[in-house]
């Protein structure tokens, strides 16, 4: 066959016309090769027939190419040759009348069980519908498929399924089908891991759920191998004749077991990774966990010290970067160990669980944090937040706390539960350290709590 790039047109000799099943033209085009179909036997990839003189060939090598035409197959040994800047021209020799069966089987499957080996859970329906095409054309049967057992083992579902051209699908009707309907089948299974039935007419009269069965699917011979995981039975693939009985020989029983034994490997391997996958997921979970115990306060449920000291170093730096403001407040209940010893320590741990959640609960941007500082004291950390923003804030605060409405009979500001606030804000440079932030916030609080309490104090004073 020769072809003209230029042109894009084909000419083929008689030989090469009667190969193809093509009829004599001047001129061949890619029109008239629909019906051809190529194949490459090592990669399973379906090529054109164009393709073979852009892509595929190297010039002056031979290579083999597998050739379907009108259901016939033939392995080819072909070589191309540039004959000028635009010619090109592919000689075919026929290797193999009608290829050889057991080869085209054994590539095909070597190349599944190849693929299986590291198979990725999306990728898995398609390389299982490959193998049951496999099995089901080099068995000559009608029909191909895998049934799973549910987790409890009492029902059976058809999840994959391939079916001969004008054959009619059941896979969607044989769902979540009770294993109890067909006793016939699952004894000679959980036996012997094998059902095999050359007429489905002459089955025994205890196989009647079977044989009803069979009949509605219009099966006339039947061939199941069972799957084990775990030495349990927990499915099986298996093949039907429906056009015409067929008496299943030694050949096939090997076919079928071998990809049977080939689809169990690749569940065992995927259910690994499943468990793999779901241990390290429990893992990070678990580390999350644990990460969120030793940062977080057991009584208030919020940031513990420990969290703070992390939590500044790290605003300070993100500040830097970026040459924003950083406020830090320091907040502490009024005369709360008087509000202790009147009401009890469980009144008072629920006074700073409510302080807690309101703080907790005003922290909304992304980068602030509320933590418990130590005792009654709470500590505020607002990145991209100047002074006046920063006092703002400490206002509401005061405002929210005094909304708890809190009953504190024993404080000498106030009958409510009140909070002293000492801030600090500043843009911080490279020099910057949490200690000095920290210490002129106390500062901040400490002149607060002097001058009367329940008031916001600044460090320095405004």
């Amino acid at each position: 066959m020769v072809h003209d790039s230029k042109t894009r047109n084909y000419k083929a000799n008689e030989s090469a016309l009667n190969l193809f099943n093509l009829k004599q033209h001047s001129d061949l085009n890619e029109n008239h090769f629909g019906h051809i179909k190529l194949t490459s036997p090592l990669s399973k990839k379906t090529l054109l027939l164009q393709n073979l003189f852009d892509v595929y060939l190297i010039p002056n090598v031979q290579n083999k190419v597998v050739l379907e035409v009108d259901q016939t197959a033939f392995l080819l040994n072909i070589k191309f040759a540039n004959i000028t800047e635009t010619v090109s021209m592919i000689t075919f020799e026929i290797e193999k009348q009608k290829v050889d069966e057991q080869y085209n089987f054994d590539v095909v499957i070597s190349n599944i069980s190849a693929d299986l080996i590291d198979i990725q859970n999306d990728d898995v329906d398609k390389h299982i519908n490959y193998a049951l095409k496999a099995i089901g054309t080099v068995c000559h049967a009608d029909r191909s498929y895998l049934f799973k057992f549910n987790d409890a083992n009492t029902q059976m579902s058809n999840t994959h399924e391939w079916v001969n051209k004008g054959i009619m699908p059941f896979k969607d009707s044989l769902q979540n089908v009770p294993k109890s309907e067909l006793p016939y089948f699952f004894k000679l299974m959980n036996d012997t891991y094998l059902f095999k039935v050359n007429d489905v007419a002459d089955l025994p009269a205890s196989a009647g759920g079977e044989k009803k069965e069979f009949e509605l699917q219009k099966i006339k011979s039947v061939m199941c191998i069972g799957l084990s995981y775990e030495k349990e039975l927990v499915g099986f693939i298996g093949c039907d004749c429906v056009a015409v009985k067929r008496e299943w020989t030694n050949l096939d029983l090997i076919r079928i077991k071998l990809v049977g034994e080939i689809l169990t490997n690749a569940f065992k391997n995927i259910n690994y990774k499943q468990k793999l996958e779901l241990t390290q997921q429990q893992l990070i979970t678990a580390n999350q966990q644990l990460s969120e115990l030793v940062n977080t306060d057991g009584l208030t449920n919020i940031a513990n010290r420990r969290c703070f000291d992390q939590t500044i170093d790290d605003e300070i730096q993100r500040c830097v970067r970026y040459q924003q403001p950083i406020s830090l407040l320091i907040c502490d209940i009024d005369f709360f160990k008087k509000y202790n010893d009147s009401y009890g320590h469980q009144k008072g741990d629920e006074a700073l669980k409510q302080v807690a959640e309101t703080l907790q609960n005003l922290c909304k941007r992304p980068g602030d944090l509320a933590a418990r500082y130590g005792g009654e004291e709470f500590a505020l950390i607002l990145p991209c937040t100047n002074t006046d923003n920063a006092y703002c804030f400490s206002i509401l605060i005061q405002k929210e706390i005094a909304k708890l409405g809190i009953e504190h009979k024993y404080s000498e500001v106030s009958d409510m539960l009140t909070l002293s606030i000492g801030f600090y804000s500043l843009i911080p440079n490279t020099k910057t350290i949490a200690e000095d932030i920290i210490a002129k916030a106390d500062a901040a609080l400490y002149n607060a709590k002097e001058t009367g309490r329940n008031k916001i104090s600044e460090s320095p004073p405004r």
